[in-house]
């Protein structure tokens, strides 16, 4: 498990300095566009008073980019929780689907974790999620989250 958490957060950081990049040389050319390149791409938000996350969303095109989301769920006493996505859409509907982890950080284990969902974003930074979690190890878990993008 150990070794997913890793792969993971290394994954995001090389995708994350090269979608920085890839956004200041292109973000000039989309001026005009309601794609990525003109909303907001960070977010903080509340899923089902359980799971608290930051996300960040980094623009591979108009209609196409990666999430990287950290966070915790209240859960005896928290569990640090990461998950890398795909968003598509726009300009305010978008779909997601992506694979992560919840670490349980005092017993030792942890659970691989793919979600699948829906997400508004609207322009002036209301946002809100709907979407299940699965885990193969263990559970299913629908979703609803409220947020702010800015």
């Amino acid at each position: 498990m150990k070794r997913v958490v890793a792969l993971v957060f290394m994954l995001t950081f090389s995708i994350g300095s090269f979608s920085q990049t890839n956004q200041i040389a292109t973000n000039s050319q989309a001026s005009d566009s309601s794609g990525f390149y003109t909303m907001r791409l960070n977010a903080v938000y509340c899923e089902d008073l359980l799971m608290y996350s930051y996300e960040r969303l980094f623009p591979f095109d108009e209609r196409l980019a990666l999430a990287l989301k950290g966070g915790f769920m209240i859960w005896d006493p928290f569990l640090p929780l990461a998950e890398l996505a795909l968003v598509s859409g726009g300009p305010k509907s978008f779909f997601e689907a992506g694979a992560g982890s919840i670490v349980d950080v005092f017993g030792g284990g942890g659970f691989f974790t793919m979600r699948i969902g829906y997400r508004y974003q609207g322009p002036k930074g209301f946002l809100f999620k709907g979407s299940a979690i699965y885990s193969p190890d263990n559970f299913i878990l629908p979703l609803i989250g409220i947020g702010y993008a800015f």
